[in-house]
């Protein structure tokens, strides 16, 4: 049997093969393929006939049969039509299909008509990584990469959520660096960020992945730590020490030192009040003297 027999019209199925548009009919109990356009049959590597009585699950990848039976049984009387089901063909090809539920005397079929949207959703894939950069510049420092204020509030509202869960405590830390103007008035704006730049690394490597560590203002960053309670005076502790080290660039070595100050969250505090009371404890600390100090620059 031809294609066009099967399809029970020489005329309609000539121009159906015109068509740039997939179209395969199948029944829905057994798949077997009753008819198939010649786009549909190139796209599989053949021509019309040679697809027609065999069953389509054959022809499919696993990830297109687990795709086909997800539709199937998404589709039926109550859910005759289907539109937008999305399927990659090979590496480079996109296809859009639009499923119709035909009840017929032998059992249901399916009329499948597929449409190549490539530029489509290529175009949609560049638009979504290029909104997903812009968020990301929009979220992140842009001298350090460190996380922003706004990115900030987002992550510890998130983490304030998950620890009135838990058993653990917030701790949030507000650090500042000491004399760091001088260094910029002394050495240049160059060697100020490539200092800021190392701080960023040294917190990098101070605290865990988990961590947030976020640049809030010239020399100025917030650290938000989820611990046990036990460990919250160990977590801080850390951070103190971030300055000891001298910091050495290609030309001059730089000491500076940090204050530190860090509370833990009670209920009831939003973000933005625990920013400003770790920001109260870190300038108490300063005027008391009570950061990691040395010389602010040598």
């Amino acid at each position: 049997m031809t294609a066009a027999e099967a399809m029970g019209t020489a005329p309609l199925a000539e121009v159906l093969d015109l068509l740039t548009e997939r179209i395969v009919r199948y029944r829905i109990d057994d798949l077997t393929v009753l008819y198939c356009n010649k786009a549909w049959a190139v796209s599989n590597g053949g021509e019309p006939e040679d697809f027609l009585g065999l069953p389509l699950d054959s022809l499919l990848t696993a990830g297109e049969r687990e795709g086909l039976f997800r539709q199937l049984g998404r589709l039926g009387p109550d859910t005759p039509f289907l539109k937008d089901n999305m399927t990659r063909v090979g590496a480079n090809r996109w296809t859009e299909w639009t499923d119709l539920y035909l009840p017929g005397p032998d059992g249901a079929h399916v009329l499948a008509v597929g449409r190549d949207v490539t530029e489509r959703r290529e175009a949609e894939l560049r638009l979504a990584a290029s909104e997903e950069r812009y968020r990301g510049l929009a979220l992140r420092d842009e001298l350090t990469g460190l996380a922003n204020r706004r990115l900030l509030d987002e992550l510890l509202t998130t983490a304030l959520a998950r620890t009135r869960r838990s058993a653990t405590c917030l701790v949030v830390s507000y650090l500042d660096l000491d004399g760091f103007k001088p260094i910029n008035d002394r050495h240049g704006h160059a060697v100020g960020d490539a200092v800021l730049e190392e701080v960023g690394r040294r917190l990098h490597a101070t605290v865990r992945d988990a961590d947030v560590i976020a640049r809030v203002g010239g020399d100025e960053f917030v650290v938000v730590q989820e611990c046990q309670p036990v460990q919250a005076g160990r977590t801080v502790a850390r951070l103190r020490t971030l300055m000891v080290e001298p910091i050495v660039l290609a030309d001059v070595t730089i000491r500076c030192g940090v204050s530190v100050g860090s509370i833990i969250a009670e209920p009831g505090q939003d973000a933005a009040a625990l920013v400003a009371a770790a920001d109260a404890a870190m300038y108490a600390v300063k005027r008391s003297h009570g950061s990691v100090r040395t010389a602010p620059h040598r």
